[in-house]
């Protein structure tokens, strides 16, 4: 692979889950006075979206990689990394003012990675036969 070929992968595939986790960081680092508040268990929900989507964007950066054992185990990769970032994140909550460290959120947050990776599984949005190019 040339390095024009990295630098777009990378900006294609890896960069797109880097910039998640920073914006995750970024809300995260929001103190709760600025924050509105939200209806009952509203929060759980959020965190399962945007933790659902930080596990696909992993899943994505792990699965279009050369390596073949990346590929394979990608989905299973995104889940852990999900998992923890979502414990970094509550640890980095506690620095934050007014901000707390809950398991529920990340409960929330695993679920989110789970419910992406069972939705991945029955749909099968992404298979190890797709770096196979049909014939022209």
């Amino acid at each position: 692979m040339n390095q024009q070929s990295r630098i777009v992968s990378f900006l294609q595939f890896q960069l797109p889950a880097i910039a998640w986790s920073i914006f995750i960081f970024t809300v995260s680092s929001i103190p709760s006075s600025k924050i509105p508040a939200l209806i009952d268990y509203t929060d759980k929900v959020l965190h399962a979206g945007v933790f659902g989507v930080l596990c696909w964007l992993i899943h994505i950066a792990f699965f279009f990689q050369p390596h073949v054992k990346l590929k394979r185990y990608s989905a299973l990769v995104a889940l852990f990394l999900t998992m923890l970032y979502g414990v970094v994140d509550e640890y980095h909550q506690m620095y934050t003012p007014g901000r707390t460290t809950e398991f529920w959120d990340f409960l929330a947050d695993t679920t989110g990675g789970g419910v992406y990776l069972l939705l991945n599984t029955y749909f099968k949005f992404y298979t190890m036969n797709e770096d196979v190019t049909p014939d022209s």
